[in-house]
């Protein structure tokens, strides 16, 4: 498994930028542990505890 960072938006907070980090075995999964379903055409999506946002960044942060 990897660990990644997901930079997101969330449209309730205004201009604050946040991270997280989760892990999993590629850059959908670590997505899907964070969003309620997948990020629609427009790049807008909806999260687990609610609101919605958008995901800005995926980054892989696994030191080998």
């Amino acid at each position: 498994m990897r660990e990644y960072v997901i930079e997101y938006t969330h449209d309730e907070m205004g201009d604050m930028t946040f991270r997280t980090s989760k892990w999993a075995h590629d850059e959908k999964g670590a997505i899907r542990l964070l969003l309620q379903k997948n990020p629609d055409r427009l790049g807008n999506c909806i999260f687990k505890r609610g609101g919605t946002g958008r995901i800005i960044s995926v980054a892989d942060i696994t030191s080998e």
